[in-house]
């Protein structure tokens, strides 16, 4: 459920447990703009079927605050255009590279590329991980 701070700012709540972060909604006159995109498909999925409950213009803009992974991996759900900083940008091409096989996540835990946590959350919310691959940002300040 999205919880509104006004008539034009709504936020998905985090979930620690599942290593989810506070996603954000902000809507203008024609164009909504999202607040980063999530950490998988399923939490993007869940987000977007609670934007689709209300009456707001359609999610045009997706801005991503920062390069953890609980905040970008769910940006390919998005028929929007993805914006990053470079900084931000250099991180996601090194994920765009990642395999996502069991195999390939257990070296990168391994090699602490990243959490165990992350390897349990793209395993149970990635589906279809074998042919998953990060799409570019469009836009990079």
């Amino acid at each position: 459920m999205l919880n509104k701070l006004s008539d034009t700012i709504y936020y998905l709540s985090h979930q620690d447990d599942r290593e989810r972060p506070t996603l954000g909604l902000v809507c203008g006159d024609q164009y909504s703009l999202v607040i980063d995109s999530g950490n998988s498909t399923q939490h993007a999925e869940d987000f977007l079927q609670e934007i689709e409950k209300l009456n707001v213009p359609p999610v045009k803009y997706v801005v991503l605050t920062h390069a953890h992974w609980d905040h970008f991996l769910g940006m390919n759900e998005f028929d929007a255009t993805v914006i990053v900083n470079s900084q931000t940008n250099e991180i996601l091409k090194v994920w765009k590279s990642y395999s996502y096989d069991d195999s390939s996540l257990q070296k990168y835990v391994n090699n602490n590329q990243m959490s165990a946590m992350c390897m349990k959350i793209i395993q149970t919310d990635i589906p279809n991980r074998d042919s998953f691959k990060l799409n570019s940002p469009d836009i990079i300040l």
